[in-house]
């Protein structure tokens, strides 16, 4: 097959706000807006007292949404740190013309249920069991995927409003190795659009090389294996299937754990088993993927960020892990279990004053 001349992304490297938007014609646009993302975010980290422009903060709301959705839905959105702009990315999306998502988005807030609407309520509402809640939200995560309205439209709106993007030139130390599989979260992607296939890995399997090709993706079978296993894995956990969970999640786990999309599946498998009472198994799983961050290299972002994802659920539910928590405090002393995890939206108010 002939391969088109791919448009290169674009690494942030320290460019002032002109550069990056300078690269249009020449690489990827969406790599554009992440660096803009990038800059603000390393802006933030340096100056913490200058505050965003409306504009600076419109773009970084939709692209926390946009991120969060299609790694793991509106749930995902909710439930991180993203969910510090769930009271005002319905407003960004609607200022740069992207209404589909906007409707989208604002109908998956009315599935919290929650009046009146606080980043509380909504941590309140995200962290209650709710089935119902979780149907609705994966039908949006469905209608989402199938829009592709943001990058052109956040991008023009960008160019239109350069001038209130106050970025300048920034030094920038060399990046750590890169983690993550960009192979396995684009077929994971292309998966999620997908017509409906019959939940056999055989014919996931084919599917997912059917859409590389496509795609012009090239991974390895491995990587086929993976999405394919993952794929299949997350599926049955949105339907709460245990038995079929149990089937896939083992190769998920061992061709697809780089995935962010993984650790987020895994952790609601051991939620989950918990729900049902199989605390054995929820230990089990738990442990087991705390042995693999054990092992991995701890001092790097992509794991310490893993190690801090499932220390709440041992906070909450040490009693039901107890082998799982002994470890964890055994082998992460920097992250204390006996302190109370602070409430989302009271992390957002502390960093913005930080």
């Amino acid at each position: 097959m002939v391969r088109k001349n791919k448009v290169p992304w674009l690494d942030y490297t320290g460019q002032d706000a002109a550069e990056i938007l300078e690269c249009k014609s020449t690489h990827r646009i969406d790599s554009l807006l992440h660096a803009l993302e990038e800059a603000l975010q390393l802006r933030q980290d340096r100056n913490p007292g200058v505050a965003a422009t409306p504009e600076e903060h419109t773009l970084r709301a939709i692209l926390a949404l946009q991120r969060k959705v299609n790694n793991g839905g509106y749930h995902q959105f909710f439930v991180n740190s993203s969910c510090q702009y769930a009271l005002t990315v319905v407003a960004a999306l609607r200022k740069v013309g992207c209404d589909a998502t906007a409707a989208l988005t604002e109908e998956a807030l009315r599935a919290l249920n929650q009046r009146p609407l606080t980043l509380k309520a909504i941590e309140n509402s995200i962290l209650t069991p709710d089935r119902e809640r979780d149907q609705v939200l994966h039908a949006l995560d469905q209608q989402f995927y199938r829009i592709f309205e943001i990058e052109q439209k956040l991008f023009a709106f960008v160019e239109s409003h350069s001038r209130a993007f106050v970025i300048e030139k920034m030094h920038v130390a060399p990046r750590p190795p890169e983690r993550g599989n960009r192979n396995l979260i684009k077929l994971g992607v292309g998966l999620m659009f997908a017509a409906k296939t019959e939940r056999t890995f055989d014919a996931v399997r084919k599917l997912a090389a059917e859409i590389a090709i496509k795609k012009e993706i090239e991974p390895t079978e491995a990587e086929l294996y993976g999405a394919a296993y993952l794929f299949l894995f997350e599926s049955f956990l949105k339907v709460g299937d245990l038995e079929q969970c149990e089937r896939f999640a083992g190769h998920a786990f061992d061709l697809a754990r780089e995935n962010t999309s993984h650790c987020v599946a895994q952790r609601k498998w051991v939620e989950m088993l918990i729900e049902r009472s199989n605390f054995v198994r929820a230990d089990e799983v738990t442990l087991q993927y705390l042995e693999y961050l054990r092992n991995d290299d701890t001092t790097h972002d992509f794991i310490k960020n893993r190690i801090t994802w499932w220390a709440d659920p041992l906070r909450r539910i040490a009693a039901e892990l107890p082998k799982s928590s002994a470890y964890f405090r055994a082998n992460f002393p920097e992250v204390n279990l006996d302190e109370p995890p602070v409430p989302r939206f009271q992390r957002i108010i502390r960093a913005k004053k930080a």
